[in-house]
């Protein structure tokens, strides 16, 4: 990729900010709007499957009703070009739960842990009167603020790549096998169920 493109003349990509099996994620600036972003851009690999990026651009949308304090924020879901699909996110300065706890070199005290997580049940739980499960709560997904507010992100993209899979596979994983639940180590899907095992298991 280019130094600092700009997705659909608008999205100006600043720098790389993490990276996983699903996608690479940016911080980018909003050219139209004038804020920073957070931009998730699919690998390659992925958006040469036309369900995925059905089903992704559906989650996309459904989690962009989704409005709470502990909630990442999706402003945006677009295309740029055959190849360069991505996903457009409230930009949440500080360090995922996973990274924190290593700079710590150990657990939280009960204390801050449960605060924790009592925040990410209020943002999980709206999401399920939403009716939106998760299906991929972990540290990695649990954001960390400089000033300590407590945010979830990537609500149903594991729903997504799982969903496409079932098109290749038998036996379905929905989630990280760490922290998900009996029944999607089974391959059966998610329910609000299974995330709050997956909340138990963080913590």
């Amino acid at each position: 990729m280019a130094e600092n493109p700009i997705l659909n003349e608008r999205y100006r990509l600043i720098e790389q900010i993490g990276a996983g099996g699903m996608a690479v994620i940016y911080k980018a600036q909003d050219l139209e709007l004038g804020r920073l972003v957070a931009v998730k851009v699919l690998r390659p690999s992925l958006v040469s499957d036309p369900e995925f990026l059905m089903r992704f651009r559906r989650e996309a949308q459904a989690a962009a009703n989704l409005s709470h304090p502990n909630i990442v924020t999706v402003h945006d879901v677009g295309q740029d070009g055959p190849r360069t699909h991505y996903i457009v996110m409230e930009y949440v300065p500080g360090q995922d739960l996973k990274k924190l706890i290593r700079a710590r070199g150990g657990p939280f005290e009960v204390d801050t842990a449960l605060d924790i997580i009592i925040e990410v049940c209020k943002g999980v739980g709206y999401a399920h009167r939403a009716g939106l499960v998760h299906c991929d709560v972990k540290p990695q997904n649990i954001l960390v603020t400089p000033d300590n507010a407590i945010k979830v992100t990537d609500f149903g993209i594991a729903r997504a790549l799982s969903a496409a899979q079932s098109d290749e596979v038998e036996d379905v994983i929905w989630g990280s096998p760490h922290y998900f639940s009996p029944e999607q180590a089974a391959g059966e899907p998610p329910t609000p169920a299974s995330d709050v095992y997956s909340i138990g298991v963080v913590l």
